[in-house]
Formats: structure tokens, C-alpha cells, sequence
């Protein structure tokens, strides 16, 4: 209650103090004053931006073999794990397309972010093996519950895919499940490094005996942890490192510049477009 009161008193006491002051002349020179400074803040940001673009612009840009660029599921405003969305990307001709995998009670492995409640919810992703079995195009299979691997292994096998697979998703705790059931088949562990540590010698070693004990191809995370840093440690030491969601301009030059074996993104045009105005 004392509490209370003593902010009611205050208020009381700002409204008095704006009855004296608020005189029109103070109201322009305030408002004046907030514009100027929003002003400066905008202007701030665009020098900002302008000098990061730039610094990244006067890289030269190299990449590692088989760097690829993979079309995020709902790429080009497509619905989410749908076959429409396959067929897009198919259309762009991108190299590479990301499938979200969960499973139906049944045991039928489907494509979907959601937990499938139903033997009817989701889209077969055997519909896309055989699509994709038409193509060059390589997939990416992000799992989001590991129970779908010996099933969804099968499959892999059966429509001769294992080669043109990669899973992701996969957190460290879970590599071993990977390996028990989905042998032959590559992918990333999720892990977002520390983004000061990273230049330490011990907690480099550290990363580089996890990826040695997971079995894991390399790091699968957000563009935010990404680092040249962490791009030049992996691929010495025979690992890759796949980076996503990359969408706006800033992060695709980040992305590029960090020599990532793989970038995920709805907008694989515009990733496309930006190495190919590069330094022009």
C-alpha cells in the first residue's frame, strides 16, 4: 500500500511539473529534439551497415568443393513440407532441398515440422524419393524425432538415395541412435559454438574430439555462431560446416565469407545473385 501510494504521489507530481512546463514553444523544442535524434540513429545504422557490406565486399570469395546451396522447405512462399515446395525448387534448379521428417503412429514417415497425431496427417515422403529420384537434386533431411532413423533408413536404401542424403537435426546425445540406424548415411551435428571461446587452442580441441566421437561430417548451425574461425579449424581438421537460416542480405555476405560447405535459406536466387555480383 505505502508503495502504491508513493508512485501515485510521483505521478502527481510529473503532472504538475508538464502543467508549468508544457508550454507550446517546449513541445516543438522537444519534438525537434526526438526527431533530430531518431534521425541520427537512423542515419547510424545505415553507416553501419554500408561498412560491414563493404568490409565483406573486399573479401575474396573461395569455396570448398561440393558447397552447396539448399532451399529451405517453403522456399520461394511455398507451403512448408509440401511437394509444391519440392517442385519449385526443383524448378529453380537448386542443388539441394530441405525435408523436415517426423512419423505417422503408424510407422509411415512423413514431411512435417508438427507432431503427426494421425495416420493421415502429413504428405508420404516417399512421394518425394521418387520425384527426387528423377534428379541430381541432393537432400537435406532435417529430423525432428529421432525414432523415424531405422524406418526412414529403409527407405533411403530402397529408392538408392544414401549417397545423395545428408541428415541434420541431429543433436550431439543423439548421434549414436544415428549410427545404430541409419548406417552409411552422412550428417551434421547441431552445436553453436562459442563465439569467444572459439579462439581458444582447448576449446577448439574440444569441438574437434565431440565431431570425433559423434561420427558426425561437421557442425550444422545458426549463421550467428558461424565464424571464419570455426570454417578454418573444421575443414583442417577434415570436417564442414553448414549454416542456416540465411535469408537477408547481411547474413548471405556473413555466410559467404565464413566458407560454409552449406547454406540453407528461403532465398537461394538471391544467394545465388549476390556471389555473382561479388565485387562488381
Amino acid at each position: 500500500m505505502a508503495k502504491t501510494a508513493k508512485n501515485k504521489k510521483r505521478i502527481e507530481k510529473f503532472k504538475r511539473f508538464l502543467k508549468r512546463n508544457m508550454t507550446p514553444t517546449w513541445a516543438k523544442r522537444f519534438a525537434y529534439q526526438v526527431v533530430a535524434f531518431l534521425v541520427s540513429v537512423s542515419m547510424l545504422v545505415m553507416v553501419v551497415s554500408y561498412a560491414f557490406n563493404k568490409t565483406f565486399d573486399e573479401h575474396d570469395l573461395k569455396f570448398v568443393d561440393g558447397f552447396t546451396i539448399t532451399a529451405h522447405t517453403g522456399a520461394y512462399n511455398t507451403p512448408d513440407n509440401s511437394m509444391e515446395s519440392l517442385e519449385k525448387a526443383i524448378e529453380h534448379g537448386d542443388a539441394s532441398f530441405e525435408i523436415e521428417v517426423r512419423q505417422r503412429p503408424n510407422g509411415t514417415i512423413v514431411m512435417s515440422n508438427d507432431i503427426i497425431n494421425t495416420n493421415s496427417d502429413g504428405t508420404e515422403i516417399t512421394a518425394a524419393f521418387q520425384r527426387v529420384k528423377k534428379t541430381d537434386m541432393h537432400l537435406n533431411l532435417d529430423i525432428r524425432e529421432t525414432r523415424v532413423l531405422k524406418n526412414l533408413h529403409d527407405l533411403i536404401v530402397d529408392y538408392s538415395l544414401t549417397d545423395r542424403v545428408t541428415l541434420t537435426g541431429i543433436e550431439v546425445f543423439q548421434a549414436n541412435k544415428v549410427k545404430e540406424n541409419c548406417p552409411g548415411v552422412e550428417y551434421y551435428v547441431n552445436y553453436m559454438p562459442s563465439r569467444i571461446n572459439i579462439f581458444t587452442e582447448d576449446y577448439q580441441q574440444k569441438i574437434i574430439d565431440m565431431l570425433e566421437k559423434t561420427g558426425a561430417i561437421g557442425i550444422n548451425c545458426n549463421y550467428k555462431y558461424a565464424s571464419r574461425t570455426l570454417s578454418n579449424l573444421l575443414h583442417k581438421n577434415g570436417y564442414k560446416l553448414s549454416i542456416w537460416t540465411v535469408d537477408g542480405k547481411y547474413q548471405i555476405k556473413r555466410a559467404l565469407v565464413n566458407t560454409a560447405d552449406n547454406i540453407t535459406t528461403n532465398n537461394p536466387q538471391k544467394v545465388q545473385h549476390i556471389i555473382n555480383k561479388w565485387g562488381k
